[in-house]
């Protein structure tokens, strides 16, 4: 049996018992008491007291970071850094688990948790972060890893020290941290998260910058149950790796709130953080505590919010101090690895006209497949890395076919004309209206291929105006 001591902010310590092959975490004793699960324990008031909603370091005010908007002691809310373009962030997932199986969580789990940051960082109707402001920032899972390798942006290891946060995993499984989030899920030091510095007074891009979740709080309705089972805490040290602090840090402040408290104004100033989800919202500072934001310590079902100076707070840090780790949506670009063909190294997608559905004169083009072999071109929202056929399949969710089938010239090369206003203007508008982007891939046979048959060029990113 493996026996655990956590140090953890305000001097308490937690003390877990692990059972190899335990489906739980085990017995949990904080200062002598006794909890058999982390549910048990996260719902208490012991949990609470020590303040480990989020294992995050406070603001420190004396720590003085570069000059600039967002910076580790002032935002400045200009509009510049209004969300006026969809900013895209490639997500690595490290599920860490110990060596008899506690901590493993399934790929549809990961997939559910960037669904949830995206519901809550893009504001999206009729989800629970619909009544937020939409910050423009997306995020989807890489689907090449640092060596150019297809990949479905999750990893998986057994060590029962790195399980219990120990270790210095980051040294062995993280992936550029410059260019991916990388998240980790074990058992966060006893916390339900934490980031372990803000970007404004850390060191982002080195190997230990990453976001540690507790396997059991991740994704939707996880196996920690309520109140922390809704995918918010991910939320939330995301918001922390883009430069918020907590909506209660350093308590009311004064009222230059641009350069005290959580920095940010219209976050109303706040003592202390809200736990549970009350009917009534508390209140504090003179004035109504914003229960309802991601960086308070609130039950999952009340988080609900960013709003529109965390936003600008947000992108300016990714400008600042995260400059390669996203890119903007409004640029078309080609993703996912060429697969090799009977004819050579393989097959590229692009595309020619305009990128405006109404001016209706644009096409896509396929080089290097075999000569005249039959194909289709295809698209959907998703990008993904997933063996199929001979090749790599790069386009994922509901996907739609551009009919009809194209033969490829002697050259090897394959024309279709899309007519986007004809048959698939309700798919389009379903992939977001006025600002529509979409992922199109080129299927084709390639019958001196061996195998299956068949073949896939690599994916392309087509932003799409009206």
């Amino acid at each position: 049996m493996l026996f655990q001591s956590l140090a953890l902010l305000g001097g308490a310590a937690v003390s877990a018992a692990v059972p190899p092959n335990s489906p739980q975490e085990g017995v949990i004793t904080v200062n002598g008491q006794t909890f058999q699960t982390w549910a048990e324990y996260t719902s208490s008031p012991t949990f609470r007291a020590q303040g480990l909603r989020c294992h995050t370091p406070e603001r420190d005010p004396l720590v003085i970071s570069p000059p600039s908007d967002c910076s580790g002691n002032s935002t400045n809310p200009s509009i510049i850094y209004d969300a006026t373009s969809v900013r895209r962030v490639q997500v690595v997932v490290h599920v860490i688990t110990s060596t008899g199986g506690s901590g493993n969580i399934t790929d549809n789990k990961v997939f559910s948790q960037i669904d949830i940051l995206n519901e809550d960082f893009k504001a999206i109707a009729g989800s629970n972060g619909a009544n937020g402001f939409n910050s423009g920032i997306e995020f989807y899972l890489a689907t090449e890893d640092p060596n150019g390798n297809p990949t479905n942006g999750i990893t998986r290891s057994a060590n029962t020290t790195w399980y219990n946060d120990g270790g210095s995993y980051w040294n062995s499984l993280n992936w550029d941290p410059d260019r991916y989030l990388n998240i980790y899920t074990n058992q966060a030091s006893g916390a339900l998260g934490y980031v372990p510095f803000i970007p404004q007074t850390g060191n982002p891009g080195a190997n230990n910058d990453r976001v540690v979740v507790l396997w059991s709080s991740f994704g939707l309705n996880a196996p920690i149950g309520p109140p922390y089972n809704k995918g918010r805490t991910t939320t939330h040290e995301v918001g922390h790796y883009l430069g918020l602090y907590h909506t209660f840090d350093g308590g009311c402040g004064t009222a230059a709130c641009y350069s005290t408290g959580d920095l940010i104004c219209d976050t109303n100033r706040e003592s202390g953080p809200n736990f549970s989800c009350g009917g009534n919202p508390s209140s504090s500072c003179s004035s109504t505590d914003p229960d309802d934001n991601y960086m308070n310590y609130s039950d999952d079902l009340c988080m609900e919010r960013f709003t529109e100076e965390q936003s600008r707070r947000m992108r300016c840090t990714m400008e600042f101090y995260r400059p390669d780790i996203y890119t903007e949506a409004g640029a078309v670009s080609n993703y996912c690895n060429l697969s090799p063909n009977s004819v050579g190294p393989g097959s590229t997608i692009s595309f020619a006209g305009s990128t405006s559905v109404a001016d209706q004169n644009m096409s896509f083009i396929a080089s290097g497949v075999p000569p005249q072999s039959f194909g289709i071109f295809y698209f959907g929202p998703n990008q993904i890395a997933a063996p199929f056929g001979n090749g790599t399949r790069c386009v994922g969710g509901a996907t739609t076919r551009i009919q009809p089938v194209v033969t490829s010239n002697v050259s090897g090369v394959a024309t279709r004309f899309v007519n986007w206003g004809a048959g698939y203007a309700p798919v389009l508008e379903a992939l977001g209206g006025a600002s529509m982007a979409t992922n199109v891939q080129y299927w084709f046979r390639d019958g001196a291929g061996g195998g299956d048959g068949f073949n896939l060029s690599n994916g392309l990113h087509l932003p799409l105006a009206p």
